[in-house]
């Protein structure tokens, strides 16, 4: 009886120890084999992390891209800008330089044509004669015109016939004189006028040669 109690006592110990070393081994291989649910929620959360860094790589460098672009872009707008500006201002410069000569050119011609303007031909033979003092209708009253006038001759050897017509010329002058009135001598073309009245009755008492100018010396009124 005893016997059978050891060996049961040993039987169940033994079937402890087998329970024991079986838990034992569950446990060994729960800790070897990895935790799946753990790996799957880790692994996603790795590789949207490596996504998201590459994802911020490639648009940085795509902005860089574009930076870059921009900015090239830009200096070329700028160097083509300051072509055309040097452009404009060469341009500007000889249209400038093509002013200037065109006004030099046009001064020196103007300075031409005034100075033949200015230049007295050379005059002929001049017979002064003595002043002449005539009364000449007015509405203003009684008018004196005092003149005196110098003839041009067309000829020096004309001197002679006009020195011995002399007192005939001065006659002739006299009447014309008198005949004028006031108002037409005031007139723009007045004393113009009576120049070449002078010239033609001066010329028709001479025969030898004529009278080309005839020169007032003197002429004003009371």
């Amino acid at each position: 009886m005893a016997e059978a109690t050891a060996e049961k006592k040993s039987a169940e110990s033994k079937k402890t120890e087998d329970k024991s070393t079986a838990n034992s081994k569950e446990k060994a291989k729960l800790s070897v084999v990895p935790n799946s649910e753990g790996d799957a929620v880790s692994k996603p959360k790795k590789d949207f992390l490596g996504i998201s860094t590459l994802a911020v790589s490639v648009a940085n460098v795509g902005m860089l891209v574009a930076m870059g672009w921009i900015v090239n872009k830009m200096a070329a707008q700028v160097k083509e800008l300051q072509t055309k500006t040097t452009a404009l201002i060469e341009v500007s410069n000889s249209e400038e330089k093509e002013r200037t000569e065109a006004k030099e050119k046009r001064k020196k011609l103007e300075a031409k044509l005034i100075g033949k303007d200015l230049v007295t031909p050379p005059q002929g033979t001049l017979y002064p004669l003595d002043s002449f003092l005539v009364n000449i209708s007015s509405d203003q009253g009684a008018k004196f015109l005092q003149t005196q006038l110098e003839l041009e001759l067309s000829d020096p050897s004309v001197e002679e016939e006009v020195t011995k017509k002399r007192a005939a010329i001065r006659d002739a002058i006299i009447v014309l004189l008198s005949s004028k009135s006031y108002k037409e001598l005031k007139e723009p073309n007045g004393i113009k006028n009576l120049r070449n009245e002078v010239q033609k009755a001066v010329n028709s008492l001479l025969t030898t040669g004529s009278i080309k100018e005839v020169f007032f010396t003197q002429f004003h009124f009371n």
